[in-house]
């Protein structure tokens, strides 16, 4: 698929030309929300490519085109996702892009530059990381389970549901863990021993969570990612038994903020 080698050209140039020098302004969105040069740079860089084959396409990307519709052909990008990671000299952040088409992801592409990994998955094909099948380990038992828990938001129910969910499932498990960037979240469910990912908001951008959600669904892990009493919530899970009772839990804790 042309569409699939030019991005995944493109995502490790800007990985190796542009995010690797790291950033030099850091500019307020919001309270508690920034981004850097290098997420505009970034962005910049992987549109012009885009739009130098695909002049046609719709883009949906975090910090320049972040209202358009999934309809058509859409390329969703997140020019550093775990940005608060990156400008604070983590190495747990990347660069994420999903190609949406006919109704449905087609591909997504996870760089992540500081260890020069990229994942790559097409429909019906497998998650790859730098072109080799990655096979996944089954059935842990959930009181051995790692859970990754989403960053908690600044967002007063949001952030009283996590905590509350964090509370329920501890007593169940073996550890929790928060990485503080969704694709890494995301990767290592597909690449590492964890047991599940839980994400809460009330409403999930799409770049943040489709690249890594469809990964995630073409592995063959169980997922829930629904709209319940005004929160979006997302579920990866190892195995069924440990996303039913997970599941439950956010439920529950949802229901108690209402």
């Amino acid at each position: 698929m042309k569409e699939f080698e030019i991005i995944k050209k493109a995502i490790k140039n800007a990985g190796k030309k542009i995010f690797l020098k790291g950033s030099k302004e850091i500019n307020l969105k919001g309270e508690y929300d920034y981004f850097t040069n290098t997420d505009l740079n970034c962005e910049k860089y992987l549109i012009s490519k885009i739009k130098k084959y695909f002049p046609e396409d719709e883009i949906l990307s975090e910090e320049t085109c972040n209202t358009t519709k999934l309809q058509n052909r859409v390329w969703i990008i997140d020019p550093i996702d775990g940005t608060h990671n990156y400008a604070n000299g983590l190495k747990e952040c990347g660069i994420q892009i999903a190609f949406f088409d006919k109704n449905e992801v087609k591909f997504s592409v996870i760089y992540l530059p500081y260890y020069n990994e990229l994942y790559s998955c097409v429909k019906g094909d497998g998650v790859r990381l730098n072109g080799r099948e990655i096979k996944i380990m089954r059935d842990i038992p959930l009181g051995r389970s790692l859970i990754e828990m989403c960053t908690l938001t600044h967002e007063e129910k949001v952030k009283k549901i996590s905590l509350n969910c964090l509370n329920e499932i501890h007593k169940k498990i073996l550890e929790v863990r928060i990485v503080g960037c969704g694709c890494c979240e995301f990767i290592n469910m597909i690449n590492k021993n964890f047991g599940a990912y839980v994400l809460i908001r009330q409403e999930i951008c799409k770049w943040d969570l489709l690249p890594g959600l469809f990964m995630c669904q073409e592995s063959n892990l169980s997922t829930s990612n629904k709209i319940y009493k005004g929160f979006e919530y997302c579920i990866v899970a190892n195995n069924k038994t440990i996303l039913n009772y997970i599941e439950r839990k956010v439920r529950k804790c949802i229901l108690e903020v209402n």
